[in-house]
């Protein structure tokens, strides 16, 4: 625990927070849950460690995040309520307290998800990447932990993204630090299992297509119980990540797996255009409320009178959600295959020693050679620490 008399059970917060419990811990900070003493209003509120201060980056980190989480207004991102710094100068953020758990935990105890249940987890997520991505965000830290199930008060879910803390926008210059999974040193930028190549090359090299990547790996993850790409170091994963293709998903519906390997393409120009196509392409596998998460991502990105489900010529008099969602799904398949004949890809674990060194050395221009904990993350609470 932190060793602070600020975080014991009331104690009280810029006059104005009574802490009730320590919620959790991580490498940057700690996260409390508290009640705002005049709206009795249960609160996380997220603090910097004393010695997360003392880079420099860190403070700017955390503002960004309280800055991009609070200028997206989707039901589907955790609010932030307020902003400021304690008497000794750690800075907070007061977000809503979630009741619930997130997706690494889910993961964790119950193993492979059902194909339903984990597209329409995803598919709410692509509602709030959207707001993100139309505000020029991008997430880049996207990973089962940071997918919060949030319970409503009728008792059902609705998923919550987290930490915006290395989210890059428009006018973001600079790099940021993240601790990798369980370490508490901060080294890169991201969670390796579920970084883009191109995140893995250069952190400023990427777009909004690096989310999409993410998204890939955290369906494959829900839908096997294990990541697309795993190792016992940081150095194994890497050089899986930029040259092996992930083992095929077993047991899935081959058109759910197409869109999958689709988000996991190598080169972002042949993955989905943007999280409203990847929705799209989704639907057919989720819920009856998956087409309400299409057309609200697809709106966002493309403008209020954007057709989410338009009629193809060639389905005649048939339904026109069953039909155009079929389509994408036939389309994504159709494309996959033809992406395979032109490209055969290297069986996994299978890559040349050369292709390994060379990838070592692109993966070691943007990361660095840290110890990698190869072990399910722990329980994330109402926010990441």
């Amino acid at each position: 625990m932190v060793a602070h008399a600020s975080f014991e059970p009331g104690a009280v917060l810029a006059g104005k927070y009574r802490v009730e419990r320590v919620i959790g811990e991580g490498g940057m900070g700690v996260v409390l849950e508290a009640r705002h003493l005049h709206l009795q209003q249960p609160v996380a509120i997220k603090l910097m460690r004393a010695e997360a201060l003392a880079h420099g980056e860190a403070a700017a980190r955390f503002l960004r995040e309280a800055r991009a989480a609070a200028s997206i207004e989707s039901d589907h991102v955790c609010r932030v309520l307020d902003v400021g710094q304690l008497e000794d100068g750690a800075p907070y953020i007061v977000m809503e307290c979630l009741r619930g758990s997130d997706l690494a935990s889910a993961l964790a105890s119950r193993g492979p998800l059902p194909a339903r249940e984990t597209v329409d987890a995803v598919l709410q997520a692509c509602e709030a990447l959207a707001e993100a991505h139309a505000k020029g965000i991008v997430h880049r830290d996207l990973k089962p932990a940071n997918l919060f199930l949030a319970e409503r008060a009728d008792g059902s879910a609705r998923v919550k993204v987290l930490d915006f803390g290395i989210s890059t926008g428009r006018t973001d210059q600079e790099p940021s630090d993240t601790s990798l999974r369980l370490t508490k040193q901060n080294s890169t930028l991201g969670s390796p299992l579920y970084m883009s190549p191109e995140q893995m090359k250069s952190a400023r090299d990427v777009d909004h297509r690096t989310d999409l990547w993410a998204l890939g790996t955290i369906l494959y993850e829900l839908l096997s119980g294990r990541p697309p790409f795993d190792g016992d170091t940081i150095t194994e994963v890497c050089a899986r990540i930029l040259t092996e293709t992930p083992a095929p998903l077993a047991g899935v519906e081959p058109a759910l797996a197409a869109v999958v390997m689709r988000c996991l393409a190598k080169d972002r120009e042949a993955r989905f255009a943007d999280v409203a196509e990847l929705a799209q392409a989704l639907a057919p596998f989720g819920s009856g409320a998956a087409s309400a998460s299409v057309d609200r991502a697809t709106r966002v990105l493309r403008g209020k009178g954007a057709s989410t489900l338009p009629m193809t010529p060639s389905l005649g008099a048939r339904s026109p959600t069953i039909d155009s969602h079929t389509a994408v799904a036939s389309t994504v398949m159709a494309e996959s295959r033809a992406t395979e004949v032109a490209s055969p890809a290297a069986p996994r674990r299978a890559a040349p020693r050369a292709a390994l060194v060379a990838a070592l050395a692109l993966a070691f221009a943007g990361v660095a050679a840290i110890a990698f904990v190869a072990g399910r993350p722990a329980a994330t609470p109402a926010a990441a620490a």
